[in-house]
């Protein structure tokens, strides 16, 4: 620190060291940057015990847990910003022997008005802006697999993210309804779109049936009811997307059957929905 507590130049260059840290953990930053961090932190022991930090913290993440493929939006997601990103172009080769030869023969453009190999300070600006921007997207999709690796443990399952996310997507179908009854402290409501032709519930309060009983949803219409799958409460709650197709006018209903279901309902129903 200098007198009036300003930080120093030194200090300021490993600031922003430090913020490289654990894109350089990722392997994600480009040729320039990892030229740099690698040069400071072979002489700062801090600098790698942040990198090892970072790298234990990713390790252990993959490590505790399942195999997960993201979901498939992920890599379209990825692509669709990597467009945005403007892309160098390899200057014109014809043009540059020409343009150096005329200067070594006028020997009259100064430092300032000549562009280095490189190109100009303008063109090396942006191109070191797009650099970081491709350095950012690099890091942001590693942290994404990181953790969609997390979110792919409650991802799967009758109440997993999975569900839940093609419920709230059913919830904004154009035509989308939805009627919520509730029965003896239970609210169970029923989502339905007649163009998506599919139907969901969602039930808070149901109790735990056992491991030899569960929860059967049937469409019953004037020729009888029909199954649309069984399921299971986990922490007082079940999501669930119906099976088969949801036909306007048809009623639904939840049943207690026999572990495995019935082809038929064996009890009364807990809910009925018209719709």
């Amino acid at each position: 620190m200098n007198r009036t507590g300003d930080p120093t130049e030194p200090e300021r260059q490993d600031a922003s060291l430090h913020e490289l840290a654990a894109a350089y953990a990722l392997d994600a930053l480009d040729e320039f940057d990892r030229a740099r961090f690698e040069r400071a932190l072979a002489a700062s022991p801090q600098l790698r015990a942040e990198v090892d930090a970072f790298r234990s913290a990713a390790t252990g993440l993959s490590d505790a847990l399942p195999a997960v493929a993201p979901p498939a939006s992920l890599k379209t997601s990825l692509f669709e910003r990597l467009d945005e990103v403007p892309q160098e172009r390899a200057a014109d080769a014809s043009a540059a022997p020409s343009t150096r030869a005329e200067e070594r023969q006028s020997g009259s453009s100064s430092i300032a008005d000549r562009p280095s190999d490189g190109g100009s300070i303008d063109e090396l600006a942006a191109r070191r802006g797009r650099r970081q921007r491709t350095v950012l997207l690099a890091a942001a999709a590693a942290v994404v697999l990181i953790v969609g690796a997390v979110v792919g443990v409650n991802w799967a399952g009758p109440n997993g993210w999975g569900v839940q996310r093609e419920i709230a997507q059913l919830a904004e179908a154009p035509d989308a309804e939805r009627v919520t009854q509730q029965v003896d402290g239970t609210e169970v409501t029923l989502i339905w779109s007649a163009e998506e032709e599919r139907s969901a519930v969602i039930a808070e309060g149901l109790p735990d049936v056992g491991g030899d009983r569960t929860y059967e949803l049937w469409y019953i219409d004037e020729s009888g009811a029909v199954s649309a799958g069984t399921f299971d409460v986990r922490d007082d709650e079940a999501w669930r997307i119906l099976e088969g197709e949801f036909r306007p006018g048809v009623v639904v209903g939840i049943t207690v059957e026999p572990a495995g279901g019935s082809p038929q309902p064996t009890t009364d129903p807990l809910v009925l929905f018209e719709t």
